[in-house]
């Protein structure tokens, strides 16, 4: 896409062109894998929010819960998830290159790949060991894994 012209500019930042079908696969895995990492997300955060309350004191309303993601430390393993999946979601409205969709996927991989970042994974292993619900959702999240490029 030529960056010069005007037009190629405004559906880089608005919106994307159309995309030939190997992006066109990679956009919906993409897509996918937003639409997968949200639940397993909330799942993620609702058990970050018990063991909190069991170490601390209970949550009690949603924006204290609000509050405690953005700025409590307890709950810094959770923001890296939050941020890829936003870049996720702006990423897929725009064109965007292979070398961006590898990125995206190579971050994932480090948070649900079978290598996990350690810092993460110390937090993150033992709520998939005990929580179905981030069992499944890390299973969905790995199958879509499969179909990025790498």
């Amino acid at each position: 896409m030529d960056r010069s012209d005007p037009k190629a500019r405004y559906y880089a930042r608005t919106m994307h062109t159309p995309d030939d079908p190997a992006r066109a696969e990679t956009r919906a895995a993409l897509r996918e894998l937003s639409r997968t990492l949200i639940p397993l997300h909330r799942s993620l955060i609702e058990a970050a929010k018990s063991d909190y309350a069991f170490a601390n004191a209970p949550v009690e309303s949603p924006g204290q819960l609000l509050q405690l993601l953005q700025a409590d430390p307890f709950f810094d393993w959770l923001r890296p998830i939050t941020s890829l999946i936003v870049d996720i979601d702006e990423m897929t409205r725009t064109d965007f290159d292979d070398a961006a969709a590898r990125e995206i996927a190579a971050r994932a991989r480090r948070f649900f790949g079978s290598e996990p970042d350690e810092s993460f994974a110390s937090r993150y292993i033992p709520v998939l060991q005990r929580d179905v619900d981030v069992a499944v959702g890390h299973s969905a999240v790995r199958r879509i894994l499969a179909k990025l490029p790498n």
